[in-house]
């Protein structure tokens, strides 16, 4: 089963169900068949590499069915790089065209030769009723279906290789566990060029025969208002979104969604249970990663606890594993390995990243290691206590930032927290933070009220105010950033 073969079924069978908004599941296959035939007709050939490099819209929809349509592998793009970024993607990719949208289009033009597609002309294809769309044999499972790039916030970005059964396999996790069905509405605001976005979103939208109603961008009054109004049963979102939805004044629930989802970065505890006490309604938090799409979920039906990200989805194994690759001892800190259909076939072209991260047990069984560590409770299940690389050894003491973090976010007048490691010739590294405050906060006061909740060798020894900590396209903080910042001495300090 694929994507492509779920979209094919439920338009045969409920041709006029809305997919996309309003678009029909027959109208949007028709309009994949459209493009596929048009970029066949541009040159595109089976296996060709296209860049996507635009914001939401029903046009990245169309290009991104129609290109897997055609047998090309679709290259998502942050819309957020500029030309070095979008070069590297290019390159590394190998890709002979990039489709853009009239915002992205500059960016385009200027880094690249390559053949450049134009998103109007692609919607117009779509919508083109004297076309007539050619035959395309369905892809198989083990064939590449899509490169998507890391974050590049741990270094340069590697594309991960998504096949067409990864896709689906991704997208019947998530519709299993999160009782996903054909009378769903998803409101959808996440960038589709992301794996949360377009493997949860879209995909599991597909894949469940739902209703997918998208958004170009995060707007917390149009949501909430749109949520309070009923159009949809599921949100999608990252913390920064809840964060946003918590800040409006209204206490109004959001009566008929029944699944608010949270992901890509990790949920505060006082986040979570903030929106639980204003609206009545408990985040589900999700663990995932470009290269295998979802691994845990906090329990659909049942407690979630704050903190956590639940259990394996059906069909994924995951393990916590020692430095030597043995499994840890029950209750103590591993690295997070995870195994199952929807893991990776590894990095494009970069064999020794692969090696690095990718494995096969004596089972025969492909596991992903993923460089997050993480805790497990038989009740309450996963717990994500940070990255390897950002453990702090301070003293032979080890700090999982996270800890720390979640402990300022529960401060009167701290927003935001992050905690990094500052070398120290004594203790070798000693924890520091930045937050985000409210006007008048004493950086002094905040280290004092952290003295009765933890630990002293994990209280942050010097904090820095920021107006804004620097974050990705998901809203996840970009550490490296703060370490340059801090090597430069940036910030106002409080110690």
């Amino acid at each position: 089963m694929t994507i492509l073969a779920k979209l094919d079924s439920h338009a045969a069978r409920t041709p006029d169900a809305p997919a996309l908004d309003g678009v029909g599941y027959a109208q949007l296959r028709t309009a994949s068949l459209r493009v596929a035939t048009q970029l066949r007709r541009a040159g595109i050939a089976p296996g060709d590499r296209i860049v996507l490099y635009a914001e939401n819209s029903h046009a990245f929809v169309y290009a991104y069915l129609g290109g897997l349509r055609a047998g090309a592998v679709v290259v998502p793009a942050n819309v957020l790089y500029r030309e070095s970024d979008l070069a590297g993607v290019i390159d590394d990719s190998g890709a002979i065209a990039i489709a853009v949208s009239r915002q992205s289009r500059p960016f385009a033009a200027a880094g690249t030769s390559i053949m450049l597609l134009d998103l109007e002309d692609v919607a117009a294809w779509a919508a083109d009723a004297s076309l007539d769309p050619g035959e395309f044999r369905l892809p198989n499972e083990e064939r590449l279906a899509l490169l998507i790039y890391t974050s590049g916030t741990t270094g340069r970005a590697k594309g991960a290789m998504l096949t067409h059964g990864n896709l689906a396999a991704i997208a019947e996790q998530v519709t299993t566990a999160w009782h996903w069905t054909s009378r769903d509405t998803l409101l959808l605001a996440l960038p589709l060029f992301h794996i949360h976005g377009l493997g949860a979103g879209l995909n599991g939208t597909i894949f469940a025969g739902a209703r997918l109603l998208l958004r170009e961008r995060f707007d917390a009054l149009e949501v909430a208002r749109a949520l309070r109004a009923g159009e949809a049963t599921m949100f999608f979102g990252v913390p920064t979104m809840y964060v946003r939805l918590l800040e409006s004044d209204s206490t109004e629930g959001f009566d008929r969604v029944r699944l608010f989802v949270s992901g890509s970065a990790a949920l505060p505890a006082s986040v979570h249970d903030a929106f639980a006490q204003r609206f009545g309604a408990s985040i589900l938090e999700r663990y995932g990663s470009t290269e295998f799409g979802f691994a845990l979920t906090n329990r659909y039906a049942g407690a979630r606890y704050a903190g956590t990200v639940g259990f394996p989805f059906p069909g994924v194994d995951v393990e916590l594993l020692r430095a030597d690759g043995k499994a840890v001892a029950l209750g103590d800190v591993g690295e997070i390995a995870v195994s199952g259909p929807n893991v990776s076939t590894g990095y494009w072209r970069n064999e020794a990243a692969t090696d690095a991260a990718f494995f096969i047990d004596e089972r025969g069984r492909r596991w992903y290691r993923s460089g997050d560590l993480g805790s497990y409770d038989s009740e309450r299940g996963y717990s994500i206590v940070g990255r390897i690389k950002e453990l702090i050894i301070t003293g032979g003491f080890n700090v999982y930032p996270l800890e720390v973090e979640d402990e300022l976010l529960r401060l009167p007048g701290v927003r935001a927290s992050a905690v990094i490691g500052k070398p120290d010739p004594a203790r070798g590294e000693i924890p520091v933070a930045f937050v985000e405050t409210e006007n008048g906060t004493n950086p002094q006061l905040l280290i004092a009220a952290l003295q009765t909740r933890l630990a002293s060798f994990k209280i942050p020894k010097e904090i820095y105010q920021i107006e804004a900590l620097p974050r990705n396209a998901m809203g996840k903080v970009d550490k490296p950033q703060l370490r340059a910042r801090l090597l430069a001495e940036g910030g106002a300090r409080g110690r």
